[in-house]
């Protein structure tokens, strides 16, 4: 029997949502709106609606309204604004789907099944590939972001689901990478669970030999391992403005969401140059100029800097306890610049970094080699 398939996502605007009750037809947009804002007319296949909420998208206080719908082979979760008496389209989220149809998990089969769970209800809002839509905050967040269950096809596995999380249209967990996990290839469903609490997510949580807790950075979801720091972004300070040729002090807030590790290493590289000095307290901050030797992992060797480099040596860093890093920084070229910023600890004899190559957020090397994530200053 030949099921669905599941596509990569097609949109980079995504959501973040608080489900209210069930929307009335004045409050969301008719079938024909939309066909015509997600397909570019109103005609063809046409729009089956599953389910409507209000949802929060932000940290503004306006409401929209997230709509699931199937239309043909696809089945998709888009969002609409009210502006006056007219619906702006968001974004939206598609899968390509064959043989549309219910499934549930057979937890005594250990595989996915066609038709409904006896004795249970299908859940109010979901698809046959969105088997779940957990909304919950993150650290920081005084709004929601949205997690999912995605039903997937792929040989040799053959059915299976996993996680997808998204935060302010961007994808912060990728489930898809959990496709070689050892409990996976057995289950055939990557269960997962949030932990009010510590706003964290844990996977598998009633499997003691195979649950893992994934924790939120300011990035993305990173699995919470033993004797691994995880150094989570809580805000960043510049004070006066960014202006090309004059002087700021910045101020870097990071809170360890990992475990006690006795040492690590934070690092800030600034890409266009511009001026770097330091701030306060010095001990263990080195600064790097142009033109001072730095080691580079991928070419494993010691290079001259191109551009400024501020190292922080963090010793005896304790889960949830915050650090700040505090310098002053002129800009050369730009009053928004590129500022880069990334941990690296040991781990026995191995050097571990985050971000590294298997990040969904989006990074860049910096002159080390090093992956690293862009760190975005306040407009004002």
């Amino acid at each position: 029997m030949k099921l669905f398939i599941l596509s990569r996502l097609s949109a980079t605007f995504l959501f973040t949502f608080v489900f209210l009750g069930s929307c009335s037809q004045k409050e969301h947009p008719s079938d024909s709106e939309i066909r015509q804002a997600v397909y570019g007319n109103d005609n063809g296949q046409p729009v089956r609606v599953l389910s409507q909420k209000q949802i929060n998208l932000d940290e503004s206080p306006e409401m929209e309204t997230l709509v699931l719908f199937q239309s043909g082979t696809s089945e998709v979760l888009t969002a609409f604004r009210k502006d006056g008496s007219s619906w702006t389209y968001l974004w939206k989220l598609e899968f390509f789907l064959q043989n549309l149809g219910p499934m549930y998990y057979d937890a005594k089969l250990n595989s996915w099944v066609p038709g409904s769970a006896p004795g249970k209800e299908k859940v109010t809002f979901a698809g046959d590939c969105l088997r779940r839509i957990v909304v919950a905050e993150l650290p920081g967040d005084n709004f929601n972001s949205v997690f999912v269950e995605v039903l997937a096809e792929e040989p040799p596995l053959g059915m299976f689901s996993v996680p997808m999380g998204y935060r302010k249209g961007k994808k912060i967990w990728d489930g898809f990478q959990l496709k070689e996990h050892e409990e996976l290839k057995r289950s055939k469903r990557v269960d997962f669970e949030y932990n009010q609490k510590d706003k964290s997510f844990r996977i598998f949580p009633t499997n003691p030999n195979y649950s893992q807790e994934f924790v939120f950075n300011g990035w993305e979801m990173i699995p919470n391992l033993p004797m691994q720091p995880v150094p989570a972004f809580v805000s960043l300070e510049v004070a006066p403005k960014f202006e090309v040729g004059k002087e700021s002090l910045v101020t870097l807030q990071l809170k360890n969401r990992g475990n006690y590790v006795s040492l690590t290493y934070l690092s800030l590289s600034f890409p266009e140059a511009g001026s770097v000095r330091l701030a306060g307290e010095t001990q263990g901050v080195r600064l790097y100029k142009k033109g001072d030797i730095v080691f580079n992992v991928v070419q494993n060797k010691k290079i001259p800097a191109e551009y400024p480099l501020l190292e922080v040596t963090k010793e005896g860093w304790a889960n949830n306890f915050r650090y700040g890093i505090k310098f002053y920084y002129t800009p050369k070229e730009s009053a928004n610049p590129k500022i880069l910023f990334r941990s690296t600890y040991k781990f026995y004899q191995e050097i571990v970094s985050i971000p590294n190559q298997f990040s969904i957020a989006p990074f860049e090397r910096d002159q080390q080699g090093f992956p690293s994530y862009l760190l975005e200053s306040p407009t004002n």
